[in-house]
């Protein structure tokens, strides 16, 4: 990573309110570092300059921060390049971040981020969200489920089984995405616009599990 790169990852987390210590930022350069590395093999991500990563990606996977929970079960359904599971696993390394992805060559680059960072809660599962949701040690215990880029109604069609009584499910999304929706399982919680750093709008969109009434 370049120094202009690492005043942009810097730049990136504060326009969050994000507080890198020394051990957070040296994990995500290290992530920033395996990126550029795969990427010139095969194509994780439409953008190779780690600068354009950074501003459209790494910025991006900094909004969910402030919504991670004190402790337990964080899962990213459809983590990809680990867009925004494996940077959250490095602001927050004492929760548990379980990514879910089908495709092999992803699933073998966070697996190898996941052992070169040393990220002792998180963990890579093989496989698509509705098979994984059959895991009894996923099904119903997740304390947060956040995916990004995922068409909203999907997302929360895959993210229901998930999520336990008192999670939340955040929804990242693009401004052109439609209204708030729900399902019987999950039902609206707010949402919260914002800009990355470059003006793009995004929204963040909130859902809790319904409570059946005795």
């Amino acid at each position: 990573m370049t120094t202009a790169d690492a005043a942009l990852l810097r730049q990136s987390a504060a326009w969050f309110d994000v507080k890198l210590d020394r051990q957070a930022f040296g994990r995500l350069e290290g992530f920033l570092d395996l990126l550029a590395l795969w990427n010139r093999r095969i194509r994780l991500t439409g953008e190779r300059d780690t600068s354009a990563v950074l501003r459209k990606h790494v910025a991006d996977s900094f909004a969910p921060a402030s919504c991670l929970p004190a402790a337990g079960l964080v899962v990213d359904v459809g983590s990809g390049a680990g867009f925004p599971g494996i940077i959250l696993a490095c602001l927050r390394p004492d929760l548990e971040v379980v990514l879910i992805e089908s495709r092999r060559r992803r699933v073998s680059f966070l697996r190898e981020v996941i052992r070169q960072l040393a990220l002792p809660g998180a963990r890579v599962v093989e496989a698509r969200a509705e098979d994984a949701a059959a895991d009894p040690m996923l099904r119903g215990r997740a304390d947060m489920i956040v995916a990004r880029a995922i068409r909203l109604d999907r997302f929360l069609a895959l993210a229901a089984p998930f999520v336990a009584p008192n999670g939340t499910v955040v929804a990242m999304q693009t401004s052109r995405s439609g209204g708030i929706v729900g399902l019987p399982a999950l039902v609206p919680g707010g949402r919260r616009d914002y800009r990355l750093p470059d003006g793009v709008s995004r929204t963040l969109f909130f859902f809790s599990p319904r409570r059946s009434v005795p």
